[in-house]
């Protein structure tokens, strides 16, 4: 099990990443049923997380999500976004990932 941190960077919000990178096919290719059936669970557990600030996946479902993640040409190089995918691909198990505290904004 991987659990992925859920941090909004700039204008970029970690959960639309996700959900953009496993809803669209490899440009040309397309994408099998099979491969729609395996996006699809991921996308799944990401809406039973709704609520939280990180998405827990099983190592099936994170190997699908990280496999995106090495071939899925991204359309910008900002820094807020690498952070974003620096958090899906260096992510650990629960147990090893600290937890966040949500710090309100005092003004």
């Amino acid at each position: 099990m991987k659990r992925i941190m859920l941090r909004d960077r700039g204008t970029f919000k970690a959960r639309d990443v996700i959900t953009t990178m496993l809803e669209m096919p490899p440009q040309n290719t397309g994408v099998t049923y099979a491969e729609i059936r395996k996006r699809d669970r991921v996308l799944d557990t990401l809406d039973r997380f709704k609520d939280e600030r990180y998405v827990d996946l099983e190592d099936a479902d994170y190997d699908v999500l990280n496999g995106i993640l090495q071939t899925f040409p991204f359309a910008t190089a900002k820094r807020e976004l690498r952070q974003i995918l620096d958090d899906i691909a260096n992510a650990k198990a629960p147990e090893e990932t600290p937890q966040l505290k949500v710090v309100e904004d005092a003004s």
